[in-house]
């Protein structure tokens, strides 16, 4: 797209950069809004509930899934690599199959802890269900199937997630109050459209030859720690809004939570901006850079390879940064118009500003761990999404301890995260010649 050298190309690229990164989540997060405004006539009781379950669900899927979706994807990203694509559909198959019976379970349970009706249960079973699998459609859909196929997906699923609540409303009520049940299959409904989908792209790409004797668990053992790196950075996400559940109760937790959610909105353009940079010249300079290692290129080629690497890095921090930053400042002015388009009561304003600050900054520290992905230094990305759950929670809680709202806690983690990332990043960039030579299989016997 980016290559087609048009506007159109541009802005199909980064609005499937936001597709990729955001989509489920930032549907989610719509239809929250929207019912917020939609359902106020059926009172505050019936979307309370809706609110509820549907954050319950993002969170549960978007935590639980992060270990298989990064580990798959990176088996996928392997066997594309070594131009082994027999070895892609069986594993795949059975991550979907094994995907598809947690996810009902976990949403079964999820439904009987929280006690609800069974129609409504029924509903909520099925959308942690297909929003689960979704994420791990997209996860090896973004990187086999064309641009082209992932915006159709979620460019015919997130208006039906958002128009079907409304129409399952006015066919099912004359005779039937569907209540939150209906919401929930109206919302379920444009999910499993853009599921389906994906999971045709996928298929389409995949060869019509497999090898079934391919495994994916070898996988898990070899990249544990970035299944753990993933699955404590996206618990990061959610840690400070349980913490102030346990200490300060369920409403003050409901609104933090849906002044976080607001607030994440700040960082999609950034995040589309991140995502296409990455897949485009960066990762040019970084094949480049590998291809000349193993091809036995000279040093001092390889030496400017490297501080190419580095540059461009360092180009994309800047650009995320300014990007991120012009958003955030449109943001924080607004603060008051969008906490009453929301339905918020004014004394949100003050964290949602704070919130804004911190996803600014939590979007800048994720931009550092996939960096740290793209060279293998697992351990590193581990300790930094470790040290961003760590710091969120125990910052969190000191600031209910001292009587500050916990927005600030929050910001505080993320930005000496952000830091500490910035710092580590630099350093391992200053040493990749040096680092890659020393990690081959071969460095012992030099």
């Amino acid at each position: 797209m980016i290559d087609h050298g048009s506007l159109t190309g541009a802005i199909g690229a980064y609005l499937t950069g936001v597709a990729v990164t955001s989509a489920p989540w930032l549907l989610t997060t719509t239809v929250l809004m929207s019912l917020r405004v939609l359902a106020r006539h059926q009172g505050a009781t019936a979307f309370r509930s809706i609110e509820q379950l549907l954050t319950i669900i993002y969170a549960l899927t978007v935590v639980l899934s992060a270990p298989v979706h990064v580990v798959v994807s990176r088996y996928t990203a392997d066997r594309l690599y070594d131009r082994r694509l027999g070895s892609i559909p069986a594993p795949l198959r059975r991550a979907l199959a094994v995907t598809l019976v947690g996810f009902a379970a976990i949403g079964a349970v999820t439904m009987l802890v929280l006690r609800m009706p069974l129609l409504v249960a029924t509903a909520g079973t099925l959308v942690t269900v297909v929003v689960g699998s979704q994420w791990l459609m997209l996860s090896v859909g973004g990187g086999m199937t064309s641009p082209v196929t992932v915006l159709h997906a979620f460019g015919l699923g997130a208006p039906l997630s958002l128009i079907a609540p409304i129409a399952f409303e006015r066919i099912f009520r004359p005779g039937f109050d569907t209540g939150a049940a209906g919401y929930l299959f109206g919302f379920g409904l444009g999910q499993l459209v853009t599921l389906v989908i994906l999971f045709h792209g996928v298929l389409r790409a995949l060869p019509r030859e497999s090898d079934e004797s391919a495994r994916l668990w070898p996988a898990f053992t070899e990249y544990k720690l970035l299944a753990a790196s993933a699955l404590a950075y996206y618990m990061s996400i959610w840690i400070d809004k349980v913490v102030v559940y346990i200490v300060m109760g369920h409403t003050a937790a409901a609104l933090y939570a849906a002044v976080s959610a607001l607030a994440w909105f700040s960082v999609i353009p950034a995040f589309g901006w991140i995502y296409v940079q990455i897949e485009t010249v960066f990762y040019r300079r970084f094949r480049a850079f590998y291809d000349d290692l193993e091809g036995g290129a000279p040093l001092r080629q390889l030496r400017a390879r490297a501080e190419s690497i580095t540059a461009e890095t360092a180009r994309i921090l800047r650009g995320a940064g300014l990007v991120q930053a012009a958003v955030t400042l449109v943001a924080l002015v607004s603060a008051p118009f969008l906490m009453r388009l929301a339905g918020l009561s004014p004394d949100a304003v003050l964290p949602f500003r704070l919130a804004v600050v911190g996803a600014a900054l939590q979007v800048i520290t994720l931009l550092l761990i996939l960096v740290l992905y793209y060279f293998d230094l697992r351990r590193d990305a581990f300790l930094m999404s470790a040290a961003l759950l760590v710091a969120e929670a125990g910052f969190t809680l000191a600031c209910w301890a001292l009587g500050w709202p916990a927005a600030i806690g929050y910001t505080a983690a993320c930005a000496l995260t952000c830091a500490v990332g910035v710092v580590l990043v630099r350093r391992r960039l200053g040493t990749l010649l040096v680092d890659t030579f020393q990690s081959q299989p071969f460095a012992g016997r030099l």
